[in-house]
């Protein structure tokens, strides 16, 4: 490469980065949005595993008719539970989201429960798993619990023993590690930092392509004696850094949320090392790169910024719908996955986050797919911008 079309591709670089952070308001936006994404989303979800445990360790049980079952009463003062009557009209309030799973029991409860026939209902809407999901456990648990009591408690009356139950005795060994069971509250990390690998240079990206085909400022900038290749990969050069930066602010959030921010919750079950953070940087490093060549690639066939944001939203959706289907179709990983931009790294960042070892082809697959994209991508624009019909073009 000649030392003119490195100086191309720098004196292009830094002319477009400066105009893009001309724009202060928008630039302070994102300085913002970035470093306080991190912060933002681990206190809620540290919040949330609080509120659960709070839940969990009061043991609250909402239960309507306790007096018809002594046997049932005398079996939850034992298990340290803290019984409540329901508001009258829970039925109403548990579809409205707005109380706790109820359990009923029947005024019969006494009188069939020697005959082996008595029945209680738990009321609850599984829909509203805001509210209801740590109540149904506790109950559910509870009468498991409670059923297994009394039927043992016959058996040995009747001179059998329990053990016939349970043929086979099932002892359990979990192999998770707090790392591992961490992933399935803390996928949103991943998440999160790929969307912000795709829409961290959406701005810039369009601006530089269709928002200077609508202000008219292409014409006269491609009529330059500059070659074209050199003057579109140096825009490129411009939308990568811009795009490394805002990932780089983001895991900088998350940092100093893990480190610095009160959050025992979470500090609990999951604390990533530099070497991680080494690995998730080198995993994005030539993602966001990657994402931001081809919204350029989209957003050169818009003849105006708004419509070009049209264009580029179809793949940010898309990109943003991978790793939920990802986690809704349970895939296990598989080398294929590393061919498939974003399930690629979403696969690679939740086994560094899970503490797995990730091999060398975990980066290098991943890597020569995005070094495809962005040389396709590149060409592509070079030779668009060498029809009059694209760059004339505003109807």
């Amino acid at each position: 490469m000649s030392s003119t079309v490195l100086r191309t591709l720098r004196v292009v670089a830094l002319k477009e980065l400066k105009d893009h952070l001309r724009d202060r308001r928008t630039a302070l936006m994102i300085l913002l949005l970035s470093v306080g994404m991190g912060p933002l989303i681990l206190l809620g979800l540290s919040y949330f595993v609080s509120s659960a445990e709070q839940k969990v360790e009061k043991r609250e049980v909402f239960v309507q008719g306790i007096a018809h079952a002594p046997q049932l009463r005398n079996f939850f003062s034992r298990q340290d539970v803290t019984l409540k009557e329901p508001k009258a009209d829970f039925r109403t309030l548990i579809k409205q989201g707005k109380h706790d799973a109820v359990l009923v029991i029947p005024k019969d409860f006494d009188a069939k429960f020697l005959s082996g026939e008595a029945k209680v209902e738990l009321i609850y809407d599984d829909t509203r798993q805001d509210l209801s999901s740590t109540s149904i456990r506790i109950v559910q648990s509870l009468m498991r619990a409670f059923n297994s009591e009394v039927a043992t408690q016959r058996l040995i009356a009747r001179g059998v023993s329990p053990s016939v139950l349970r043929p086979v005795e099932v002892e359990q060994f979990n192999l998770g590690t707090n790392a591992q069971r961490a992933v399935m509250l803390l996928f949103i990390i991943p998440m999160m930092a790929l969307f912000v690998g795709i829409s961290g240079c959406t701005a810039i990206a369009i601006d530089m392509t269709a928002g200077e085909r609508e202000r008219g400022s292409l014409e006269p900038l491609l009529m330059t004696p500059v070659d074209r290749l050199a003057l579109i990969t140096g825009k490129w050069l411009a939308v990568a850094v811009y795009a490394l930066g805002v990932v780089a602010l983001v895991l900088l959030g998350f940092y100093v949320a893990l480190t610095f921010l009160p959050m025992p919750k979470i500090s609990e079950i999951v604390s990533l090392s530099p070497q991680q953070y080494g690995a998730f940087a080198l995993t994005l490093v030539s993602f966001a790169p990657a994402m931001g060549a081809l919204q350029m690639l989209i957003a050169t066939y818009g003849r105006s910024f708004k419509e070009a944001q049209t264009y580029v939203s179809y793949l940010i959706t898309a990109a943003a719908l991978v790793p939920s289907l990802t986690m809704f179709a349970q895939l296990k990983d598989a080398t294929w996955q590393l061919l498939v931009p974003v399930m690629g790294q979403q696969m690679v960042l939740t086994r560094i986050l899970r503490g797995d070892a990730n091999d060398l082809i975990h980066y290098l697959i991943p890597l020569g797919i995005n070094l495809v994209i962005i040389g396709a991508s590149v060409w592509l624009m070079a030779r668009l911008l060498a029809s009059e019909k694209v760059v004339f073009g505003r109807t």
